[in-house]
């Protein structure tokens, strides 16, 4: 079985990923610089919109309780107040997978083996990892971070059971290991 951390030398990616490799989970995980505030912005906007439009239909009721405008408004913005809780739960499932992946998964040094930028200057990037049994596994993801480029080495954390529809690499990943000393 073939580690996919020995296929590059040392010098070739970070130290700090030497850490991050030795580290047992659960491993103390950090929202990545910069993650934080818009992540922050999006809830509270979509929340304020529900919480807002939900208010306003409230007052209306109280000010004109006449059934026909009532139920008409109520339509009106249930799409918008049942869409941005809708959404919100969507973000916040995907950053709890992240979350848990870069915590309790397996990590695992990958490969870049092509960056392109996609529709709407999305940079694109494909990589290759070993999984725990030595199978290479090909995947593909934007690049957030519009680091990395053709050649270079990548974390990726995957959970073992199921590396090919389980796993985030460094580049996607709002999470990256904190690393307390």
């Amino acid at each position: 079985m073939r580690s996919s951390s020995t296929s590059y030398q040392k010098s070739e990616y970070p130290t700090e990923w030497d850490v991050w490799l030795r580290l047992p989970p659960p491993r103390v995980v950090r929202m990545r610089n910069g993650q934080r505030f818009w992540i922050a912005l999006i809830f509270a906007a979509m929340i304020a919109v529900s919480i807002t439009l939900l208010g306003a239909l409230l007052v209306e009721l109280q000010a004109h309780p006449a059934r026909k405008t009532m139920t008409d408004d109520v339509w009106m913005a249930v799409s918008f107040i049942a869409g941005g809780l809708f959404f919100a739960l969507i973000i916040y499932l995907c950053f709890r997978r992240d979350r848990r992946l870069v915590r309790d998964g397996q990590i695992a040094i990958g490969k870049v083996t092509a960056v392109r930028i996609g529709r709407r200057g999305i940079h694109l990037v494909n990589y290759e990892f070993l999984d725990r049994s030595g199978r290479m596994v090909t995947m593909s993801c934007p690049d957030n971070t519009r680091k990395f480029s053709e050649g270079m080495a990548m974390p990726v954390f995957f959970n073992p059971e199921k590396p090919e529809s389980d796993q985030v690499a460094l580049c996607q990943s709002t999470h990256e290991v904190a690393v307390v000393l």
